[in-house]
């Protein structure tokens, strides 16, 4: 998945610059979702995978899809990705492009655990709280995890916070076994 990431991110980067640099970076990220669901998709993806499709055959596909959405710029883009045979990696370098969207926007984008499910008030404490602690704009998503026994797992890109009762334990486990 790592490798997936790091190949797909100079794809994403040369996207969003271009994106920013003409002020369609919305425009793009719709671009990218359907794309990268078109990709995921089985029936599509295995006729995109054969053999005998030119690039330039594949790049037609691509059109079909995104019908009125493609562009000359969206052409080239997805030429260049089926000439060095990157097609597969556009869920990657859509996950990419909308985390440098994030970070360009001054947003972070936050799942929160919790052994429960939170209230309103307590979503909102928790989220001024991350705000402070990011310096950022933060977009909370909460998942509710009962195997966490009691607390909260906090996810910020590769930031972890894990208060979690689970976590306790896990911990006290250890130090017991050692």
């Amino acid at each position: 998945m790592a490798e997936l990431l790091t190949l797909a991110r100079p794809y994403a980067k040369a996207a969003f610059a271009f994106a920013s640099e003409q002020g369609a970076t919305d425009n793009w990220s719709n671009v990218l979702q359907v794309l990268s669901a078109a990709v995921q998709d089985e029936a599509f993806s295995a006729y995109l995978s054969r053999p005998e499709l030119t690039p330039v055959e594949q790049v037609s596909l691509f059109a079909k899809v995104l019908g009125e959405d493609q562009t000359v710029q969206v052409s080239n883009f997805l030429t260049l990705l089926a000439e060095n045979d990157r097609l597969t990696l556009l869920p990657e370098i859509e996950t990419e492009y909308e985390l440098l969207k994030s970070q360009n926007n001054n947003v972070v984008d936050v799942v929160i655990e919790s052994a429960f499910p939170l209230t309103s008030v307590q979503e909102q404490l928790l989220s001024h709280a991350l705000e402070k602690r990011f310096n950022a704009k933060v977009s909370v998503t909460v998942e509710v995890n009962p195997a966490l026994i009691a607390g909260v797992v906090i996810r910020a890109g590769d930031q972890v916070i894990d208060d979690s009762a689970l976590n306790k334990l896990e911990k006290m486990r250890t130090r017991l076994l050692a």
